[in-house]
């Protein structure tokens, strides 16, 4: 398709170049025109974002930095006539007339840059969507992008911007297919227009100053928050119906980590009448993930905790299971590139490399089979996106694969429903259960969970049908990876030390 890109000559970024690109590479003809609007960029939001980019030596790469009319010199200039699709990012008030299509991205319900600026300055998820002008009652929906750092403007930016270019390639695929938006419009409307964004620019300023005086003092007093893994005794039952659920800390018991590690991501197997868990374990002196190991007794007593697999390169979420007589492995090793299969030769401390089953950065991949085939359900990014609020599935005939990409592949973006948070399960009533991590709140706030309705490898979709949290008032997050097995189950949490002995007390 000949797709134009119009755009405002006062507000040129890196992503628009990154747009480009992408519709390049997915076979689109791209082409570019520029415009002047009678609003100039809010310059304390663009101070606040050079400030950003100057203070983490960030590269000229990043989505977020402003670029000059010539950075577009490759690309053909927009002469008038038949292109297929225009996307509209000026952020004018009037629709650029185009003889063909006009699709606009919407930020929270608003075509204005502005809503984008105020979400970023209020360290708020905005919703990502795309108008288009063959309907004025449905949009094409994309989802709630996640904010890693939302007291660092410019990777906001990076962020939400991501998901907007891969939202925009998605949409002009879908229209060259034939097919026509069908979602609703959306609920939340952002009023900001034109209105000054500096009263938010200062109150953001006045946060960044008191998060870090926040830090200084954590720092100082030992009360630095980190990841802990924590277990109950639970009834060996078929697991119930899901719902709805608030933790309670004194139900659990807390793995020792002696002020020089953390655990997270444990995962619990049950083998020839020991329940075996698997974790995560970090050490401060190299911050770099490793698989270790400990069981429990029938009482809940842990025995020590030891090492079973160490890389060159971060591991974490160490998917542990069963197949055909072997018992296998899925850690997390993103930072290698890509998915790799291990199988245990002598269980549970010796393992070897079996294949690797998916190329590309994939987080937290969670194996499960249904319908007579393995699927696989992972953490996605793309761009410079964050890893929490992706949904990617691939699935295979064999367990060595090959492993093929769902077509709808990100199926799910979404803060707070997207990265997976632990093995799924099917309930009384025979529905699938997939956890999910919930990072509205902050990376691992809280699970949701989530049913799957329909899969096939030309279909998705699920709704959430529970949550589970420690209370707001605790000070505790998590859990953000649940197991269960052996008549235990084993969580993780985020918190502060003082918040963890206050939970103790309650």
């Amino acid at each position: 398709m000949q797709i134009c890109v119009h755009l405002d000559a006062a507000r040129l970024y890196r992503w628009h170049l990154a747009l480009l690109a992408a519709l390049s590479e997915n076979g689109h003809e791209a082409a570019v025109s520029f415009g002047d609007t009678p609003e100039p960029l809010p310059i304390s939001f663009t101070v606040l974002i050079d400030y950003d980019h100057a203070r983490a030596r960030a590269g000229t790469d990043r989505f977020s930095t402003l670029l000059r009319p010539e950075a577009f010199a490759a690309w053909p200039q927009y002469a008038g006539g038949g292109y297929d699709i225009m996307i509209d990012l000026s952020s004018a008030s009037a629709i650029k007339t185009h003889p063909g299509r006009v699709v606009r991205p919407l930020y929270d319900g608003s075509f204005k840059d502005y809503a984008l600026f105020h979400a970023i300055l209020e360290q708020r998820l905005p919703f990502l969507s795309v108008s288009d002008s063959v309907t004025r009652d449905h949009v094409w929906a994309l989802g709630r992008p996640a904010i890693e750092t939302p007291w660092r403007p410019a990777y906001a930016m990076d962020n939400i911007t991501s998901r907007v270019v891969e939202g925009l390639v998605r949409v002009t695929n879908r229209i060259a297919l034939g097919e026509a938006p069908q979602d609703e419009l959306p609920q939340e409307r952002n009023p900001a227009g034109r209105s000054s964004i500096l009263p938010a620019a200062s109150v953001f300023a006045r946060s960044c100053v008191a998060r870090k005086a926040a830090r200084i003092g954590e720092l100082f007093t030992g009360n630095e928050a980190k990841w802990h893994v924590a277990w109950r005794r639970i009834t060996p039952a078929a697991p119930t119906r899901p719902e709805s659920r608030e933790l309670d800390l004194t139900a659990y018991r807390t793995l020792e980590d002696g002020g020089r590690r953390y655990f997270a991501d444990p995962f619990v197997f049950a083998h020839e009448g020991i329940t075996h868990v698997f974790v995560e374990e970090l050490p401060k002196a190299t911050g770099k993930g490793i698989i270790s190991h400990f069981t429990l007794s029938e009482d809940g007593t842990p025995s020590s905790v030891a090492p079973v697999l160490e890389r060159d390169v971060h591991l974490s979420y160490p998917f542990v299971f069963a197949h055909e007589g072997g018992i296998y492995m899925l850690p997390e090793s993103s930072a290698a590139g890509g998915l790799d299969l291990y199988r245990a030769k002598r269980f549970p401390d010796e393992w070897e490399k079996i294949t690797r089953l998916i190329e590309g950065r994939i987080h937290d991949a969670t194996l499960f089979a249904h319908d007579e085939r393995w699927w696989i359900a992972a953490g996605s990014e793309n761009f410079q996106s964050s890893s929490w609020d992706g949904l990617s599935l691939f699935f295979a005939d064999t367990l060595t694969g090959p492993w093929h990409p769902h077509p709808l592949n990100p199926v799910l973006i979404d803060a707070a429903a997207a990265r997976p948070a632990g093995a799924l399960w099917r309930d009384d009533a025979g529905r699938l259960i997939r956890p999910a991590q919930d990072c509205t709140g902050g990376y691992g706030s809280r699970l949701t969970l989530r049913t799957i309705t329909r899969l096939s490898p030309e279909t998705f979709a699920e709704e959430t049908v529970g949550t589970v949290s420690f209370s707001t008032r605790s000070g505790i997050l998590g859990p953000h990876t649940l197991s269960r097995g052996g008549g235990f189950e084993v969580i993780d949490l985020f918190a502060r030390p003082s918040a963890l002995r206050a939970g103790y007390r309650a």
